[in-house]
C-alpha cells in the first residue's frame, strides 16, 4: 500500500533514526505544564509514556498489542511496569531490528517481541489482546481501517489508548495536502472520534484535549533538544547540518500551527459486532 509503503521510508531514513536520539528513545513527542516547563523533550516523551501506561488496564498473564511501536521504549515501559505480555508491530524494518536488539540487552526478550508487518493486516488471531494502543501513530494507517484491525484482535472488554493529532478549526487546506503528499498522513477531527470508534465496534471512554501541553512547547523543546544532541545525530549522517535541522523546525512549526493533541481511551464492545462486519 503507497501509505504503508512511505511510512516505511520515512522511520526507516535518517529523520527516523534522529527521533529516538531527541525523544529519549521514544517515537512520540511530549507533555509539559507550568510545573515542568524546564523539562527536555526526552524527559517530556518519558512523561507522556508514563500518564499512557497508567492508563492500561493490564497486567501478569495478559497480553497487549502495540500498534506502531516505533523503536519499542515505550511498549517496553509498559511490559516492565504492568508485567504484560507485548507485541509490537511496525512497518519499518529498521525499527523493528532495532526494538528487537533493544529487548534483548534489557533481558525482555520472554515479555516482549517486536514484529515487521502492518497493522492493518495484523497476524494475530481475533480476540487475542487485552488491550492495545495506538501511540502517536494511527494518522499514518487510516483511522476507519486501522480502528477494525484493532478492534479484531482485542478481547471484548479490552481498553484501546490512543494519542492522536486531529485536525482544528483553522487547519488549512495546504496544510492536509502537504501531509498527504509527503507522509501519507491523514488526520481527523475531535468529534469525528465517538462514530469511528462506533463503527469499529467499540465505546469511548475518555478523551482529553491537551494541546497546551503540546504544541505550543515543542518547537523551542526541539531546538533545545538539537543543541544537546547535535553530535550524536552528526554521527549518524554527518551530512545532518543546520539545513537538516531547520527542515525539522519549519516541519514541528507547521504541525503545531494546524493539529491539537488528544489522548483517547476506548473499551470494545462486548459484541464487537461492527468490528467484525
Amino acid at each position: 500500500m503507497e501509505a504503508e509503503a512511505r511510512a516505511a521510508e520515512v522511520y526507516d531514513s535518517l529523520d527516523g533514526q534522529v527521533g529516538p536520539i531527541l525523544f529519549g528513545g521514544h517515537m512520540h513527542w511530549g507533555y509539559w505544564d507550568a510545573a515542568h516547563a524546564d523539562a527536555s523533550f526526552a524527559a517530556a516523551a518519558e512523561r507522556l509514556a508514563q500518564m499512557m501506561i497508567e492508563k492500561a488496564e493490564i497486567g501478569p498473564g495478559k497480553k497487549f498489542i502495540d500498534l506502531g511501536c516505533g523503536f519499542g521504549r515505550s511498549g517496553m515501559l509498559l511490559a516492565k511496569e504492568k508485567g504484560c505480555d507485548l507485541n509490537g508491530i511496525t512497518i519499518s524494518k529498521v525499527q523493528q531490528l532495532e526494538a528487537s536488539r533493544l529487548a534483548q540487552a534489557d533481558g525482555l526478550q520472554d515479555k516482549v517481541r517486536f514484529v515487521h508487518g502492518s497493522a492493518l493486516e495484523l497476524p494475530f488471531e481475533d480476540r487475542s489482546y487485552g488491550g492495545g494502543w495506538f501511540f502517536e501513530s494511527i494518522f499514518h494507517m487510516g483511522h476507519e481501517r486501522a480502528l477494525r484491525e484493532a478492534s479484531r484482535v482485542l478481547k471484548p472488554g479490552a481498553l484501546l489508548l490512543l494519542t492522536d493529532l486531529p485536525l482544528l478549526d483553522h487547519t488549512s487546506e495546504q496544510f492536509k495536502e502537504y501531509s498527504r503528499e509527503r507522509f501519507k498522513c491523514n488526520y481527523v477531527t475531535k468529534e469525528a472520534w465517538p462514530a469511528l470508534l462506533h463503527d469499529a465496534g467499540m465505546e469511548l471512554v475518555e478523551m482529553t484535549d491537551i494541546t497546551e501541553n503540546v504544541m505550543p512547547w515543542i518547537v523551542p523543546k526541539l531546538k533545545e533538544a538539537f543543541e544537546v544532541h547535535r553530535r550524536e545525530v552528526r554521527a549518524i549522517d554527518a551530512d545532518a547540518g543546520e539545513v537538516f535541522i531547520a527542515r525539522w523546525i519549519k516541519l514541528f512549526q507547521y504541525m503545531s500551527e494546524n493539529l491539537g493533541y488528544i489522548m483517547l481511551t476506548a473499551r470494545k464492545s462486548a459484541a464487537g459486532a461492527h468490528a467484525s462486519a
